[in-house]
């Protein structure tokens, strides 16, 4: 049997041999901490049962209570006279006087002087001497007062507006001209002559005046215009166009 207790010994190993001797020096310290509490217990003196002290003392002797004498009633005061204390009149005080400040005086800016220059009198520019006879103005014709017609209206008139009857008129285009005279319409006006235009362009003069020419005019417009009153399509269409010219005597 202590053959096997040297086994198991031998294979204790060094860890668990230092975990055993700790916990038994742990439980040597407690058991030794134990015993001298008891020792220092029973060493020391008990004290006295708290009956035992009280039943010891001697009872203390009573006091007796002192006597109450009653104080005399005192006399009573005279209840002070009251004294009327004057009603406080507030002394009325100054009220300063103000002293207004005084304003400064501006002092008017001499104002500059304006001289004034005259008035230029206007002269209007003298109206200058027509250099020709007769001006002359173009108007196309709209597409109602066409309606599809291709000419020249010519009017010559004077300086208050009448038709010059007899005036000599050159219709001119690039393959040819053509002559005419005033008068020979005197229905609608002394002044006025017509002429048909085909293609190309025209040009119009007064013959034996000094005036200006029109042109050039073309009737090759390729563009159609309605004319609404008569619902004429072509009223104003490609070589259907005419105008109004107006010869003015200005001089």
């Amino acid at each position: 049997m202590l053959d096997r207790l040297n086994d198991q010994l031998r294979d204790v190993s060094i860890t668990d041999w230092k975990l055993i001797i700790s916990l038994l020096i742990v439980a040597n310290s407690v058991a030794l901490a134990s015993l001298g509490w008891l020792v220092l217990t029973r060493a020391a003196p008990r004290p006295p049962v708290l009956e035992a002290r009280v039943m010891a003392q001697v009872p203390p002797t009573r006091t007796p209570l002192p006597t109450f004498t009653s104080t005399p009633t005192a006399t009573p005061f005279p209840s002070p006279t009251n004294t009327l204390v004057p009603t406080w009149t507030p002394t009325p005080t100054d009220t300063p006087t103000i002293t207004p400040t005084p304003t400064d005086t501006p002092t008017s800016t001499p104002q500059p002087t304006v001289i004034r220059q005259p008035t230029a009198t206007f002269t209007p520019n003298p109206t200058p001497t027509p250099s020709v006879d007769f001006a002359v103005s173009v108007r196309q014709l709209t597409a109602c007062e066409n309606e599809g017609k291709h000419h020249l209206f010519i009017y010559v008139k004077d300086i208050n507006g009448e038709g010059i009857p007899g005036a000599r008129l050159r219709v001119s285009w690039a393959s040819g001209e053509a002559t005419m005279v005033t008068g020979e319409k005197n229905h609608i006006d002394p002044g006025f002559v017509d002429f048909a235009m085909f293609k190309g362009n025209y040009t119009v003069q007064i013959l034996d005046r000094v005036a200006e020419a029109a042109g050039p005019i073309t009737p090759d417009i390729p563009r159609d215009e309605l004319c609404e009153e008569t619902g004429n399509g072509v009223a104003n269409s490609l070589f259907h166009y005419s105008y109004e010219i107006v010869f003015q005597k200005v001089r």
